[in-house]
């Protein structure tokens, strides 16, 4: 079979028997099209072996791609060759001998300061004409205004991804135990708790809203036209807000989601609680917000200057 054939076959697995994400399947698709561009598309795939493979993985050193993303092209093409080996189409791992040396830099969560969220809140509820009460007057403010500051607001509050976000739908949501069902990576479920009342508020008002203009899809947020949002305009909506407050930084959905989270731990919530809220499969990807808390703590710390001050005394 050709590289090209099996590449199509596999995407369709990834669709049809994985039922991955669109996403997800994405970049496993492209991890195996950067490898037959590389072989050419007529390549039989068992000439798939731990030279060519070694080759490729010099041509990319050689571009050359960050750490991440090489980690990433290997992990697809791995997952791409256990495929074919179990379907097969291979006879040996040509991984095995594949020596594959990419630093994993611990690199802090860029988060958006709490000035420039209260900034950027204020003007989202100037926008949308929202009382501090968090109450909607449904006949007054613009809709894509209000889709927004409820969009940005849940972000901050539950740490959700902005593809969980505009996934979300109106029987995902339960006001009156304030909780949302999040459907995350991997298919993955779990549930996201609203602890402010003013945003529960908000969010009651908002579905009365679509109520009365009759949307036609269960998706909560909509778009002007009545259609659901998608990720890429929350995310352009969020940057163009963050402009507009004249936040010197881009904000994107992610930033909000790091926010999220370093608020939680820096306020003592446990790590284990803070990875269950985020959806993350492994508990070492939470712990790089415990090094956040740390510099939190550290300047604190440099900010209290107790021997000077015991000193002055």
């Amino acid at each position: 079979m050709r590289i090209s054939q099996a590449r199509a076959e596999y995407v369709r697995w990834l669709n049809v028997e994985r039922d991955l994400s669109p996403h997800t399947v994405r970049a496993y698709g492209g991890d195996v099209l950067a490898l037959e561009r590389y072989l050419g598309e007529e390549t039989a795939v068992d000439a798939i072996d731990c030279e060519c493979l070694a080759a490729f993985m010099r041509t990319l050193r050689a571009v050359p791609v960050s750490p991440r993303t090489l980690r990433r092209r290997v992990s697809g093409l791995r997952a791409f060759c256990a495929w074919l080996l179990s379907r097969g189409l291979l006879n040996a791992n040509p991984w095995l001998g594949v020596s594959v040396a990419a630093a994993r830099p611990r690199t802090l969560p860029r988060y958006v300061a709490r000035p420039n969220v209260d900034r950027l809140l204020r003007l989202l509820r100037q926008r949308a004409s929202v009382p501090a009460s968090g109450s909607l007057n449904t006949n007054g403010p613009g809709i894509a205004d209000v889709t927004t500051l409820l969009g940005v607001s849940l972000m901050l509050v539950t740490g959700v991804r902005v593809s969980e976000l505009v996934n979300i739908s109106c029987t995902d949501i339960d006001l009156d135990d304030r909780a949302v069902r999040i459907l995350g990576k991997g298919r993955r479920e779990r549930v996201v708790y609203l602890a402010n009342e003013r945003l529960t508020a908000f969010l009651g008002s908002y579905l009365r809203l679509r109520q009365r203009l009759a949307i036609g899809h269960d998706v909560l947020l909509f778009n002007r036209r009545g259609q659901p949002l998608s990720a890429a305009a929350m995310r352009d909506r969020l940057i163009k807000a963050a402009r507009a407050a004249q936040i010197d930084t881009r904000v994107t959905p992610h930033m909000l989601r790091h926010t999220a989270a370093t608020q939680l731990v820096e306020a003592g919530v446990d790590i284990r609680l803070v990875q269950r809220l985020l959806g993350h499969a492994s508990l070492s990807t939470t712990e790089i917000y415990a090094h956040v808390s740390d510099t939190a703590l550290k300047r604190a710390v440099v900010s209290a200057d107790i021997l000077e001050r015991t000193q002055r005394g």
